[in-house]
């Protein structure tokens, strides 16, 4: 790790940390940025405004140089002209590392990107290591240092994500939380005029906090030094980026919004494959393949076999593979005897495998043969885990035998749960991913026992099997990435 980087121990956890322009007005950026720092009563905080009155309660200053002690880290949010001043007070203080949430730099325009790099000459010259300007904030869910104004509670996971858009940062944090996803740390880069993508890449490729990183860019400063960090990273470590700046549109608006520099997207789509970084489109897709990367073995090959509840959605699903460079496998002879003897003779006899028989009673037994075929590198199951809503709505239907129908649904949803324990250690004892598509739309409403335990095992389960399928050809290609650096 570089010189510069040992500074991000004062980033993610410094134990004393002043707010220039904290703030009691509700709203106010000063205001959200105390009241996460005052959560973690562990810190040092030190409240700074022009009033020098109490924040929240605790002593403020006037100035940074009033404050009596050492300070490790400065959060920066007062009008873009003020700064300048503040930045070389917090070098005469000795500050070690700050962030800087004010706008009105480069995004904006030259007098903007004039102060922007008289703040880094004096940040530089006092060795001074910034997040920003025009950054939202940053999380260590290890440490508990956060200064997210308007995020709380962000969940401790193995995913670190590093942000060119704050807002859209946000988004990911938040929609990744809401399915189940932490994160080690969370970084919006902002305008990036000293601290850099590329910076925060190369210290979350060493974090030991930190399993799987997810980027937001809309462009980078150093292209070689990515590829180079990025090519190392991605051999212990899956990198997925969701880059934006494809159209012209696009491109004009990024450099409004965090005075990125774009380039050509056919450049950036190279090195992303020659690094091993997996690329993908939108939020969505980062989670699909987040929940796949996270905690399934990477597939030997593209051959696939698919299990569904009926014939329409296997044809559906086969044309999803194939678009995404998956192949149906051709089943060994072994798998299509068992197959032929625990499926009724109507059932497809090829892949994809339509049961024709009501899925909760024969599935888990066709998943067993399937993934033990010689021929298969990884499968999908479209419907088949937990009852059947329509069986389900029968039975609700059946007062005359209600009590015998609700005895014979919980002894099958207890032995779902006994099945997908075993099915998942089959899983990694065969080094094969399954991924689960709904054949319904309330199937998890009515089985959240059984689709809770999909989760808390990393079984991933999507809506759709498209969505599954591009996943799964990230997996592959991922895989087959891996073995290229090996030779």
């Amino acid at each position: 790790m570089s010189q510069r980087t040992n500074q991000f121990r004062y980033i993610f956890d410094p134990k004393s940390v002043a707010v220039i322009g904290a703030s009691n007005s509700f709203g106010s950026w000063g205001y959200g940025v105390m009241s996460r720092l005052v959560k973690n009563s562990s810190r040092q905080i030190y409240p700074v405004n022009n009033k020098g009155t109490k924040v929240m309660g605790i002593k403020a200053y006037k100035q940074i140089t009033d404050i009596p002690g050492s300070v490790d880290f400065a959060v920066i949010s007062v009008p873009y002209t003020q700064i300048p001043n503040i930045m070389t007070q917090c070098v005469t203080k000795q500050i070690k590392a700050a962030l800087i949430i004010s706008g009105g730099f480069s995004e904006t325009d030259d007098n903007g990107t004039l102060f922007e790099k008289e703040i880094l000459d004096i940040a530089q010259k006092g060795n001074i290591s910034f997040i920003g300007p025009n950054s939202m904030g940053h999380i260590d869910t290890t440490s508990g240092f956060s200064t997210l104004a308007w995020v709380k509670n962000v969940a401790k996971g193995p995913i670190g994500f590093i942000s060119q858009s704050g807002t859209y940062g946000q988004r990911i944090v938040r929609n990744g939380m809401e399915i189940g996803l932490g994160f080690s740390k969370f970084i919006s880069a902002g305008n990036e005029s000293d601290l850099t993508t590329e910076d925060y890449l190369e210290y979350l490729g060493e974090d030991d906090s930190t399993k799987l990183i997810i980027l937001y860019i809309e462009g980078l400063r150093d292209g070689n030094r990515f590829f180079k960090i990025a090519k190392k990273i991605t051999k212990t470590k899956p990198i997925i980026v969701l880059k934006a700046g494809k159209t012209k549109g696009a491109a004009i608006a990024a450099k409004s919004h965090t005075a990125a520099i774009i380039g050509d997207d056919q450049i950036y789509d190279a090195m992303f494959r020659q690094a091993g970084v997996i690329r993908v489109d939108e939020d969505d897709e980062v989670f699909d393949v987040v929940m796949a990367m996270l905690h399934l073995p990477l597939p030997e090959g593209k051959n696939i076999g698919i299990l569904t509840d009926g014939g329409g959605i296997g044809v559906v699903a086969a044309d999803a593979c194939e678009s995404e460079g998956l192949e149906l496998s051709i089943f060994s002879k072994k798998t299509m005897n068992s197959l032929n003897n625990l499926l009724p003779s109507r059932w497809s006899h090829g892949n994809p495998v339509d049961m024709a028989a009501p899925g909760e009673l024969v599935m888990f037994d066709c998943l067993r043969a399937i993934l033990t075929d010689e021929n298969v590198d990884t499968v999908l199951l479209i419907g088949g885990i937990g009852i059947d809503e329509a069986l389900y709505e029968m039975a609700n239907d059946d007062d005359k035998n209600k009590d015998i129908v609700d005895s014979l649904i919980s002894d099958l949803k207890k032995q779902e749960l006994v099945n997908v324990n075993d099915i998942h250690k089959q899983i990694h004892r065969c080094k094969k991913p399954l991924l689960v598509s709904r054949l319904f739309p309330k199937t998890a409403a009515i089985n959240p026992a059984i689709y809770s335990k999909l989760f808390e095992l990393g079984i991933p389960v999507y809506r759709l099997p498209k969505r599954a399928t591009k996943a799964l050809r990230h997996l592959v290609w991922y895989s087959q990435y891996l073995k290229t650096c090996s030779l």
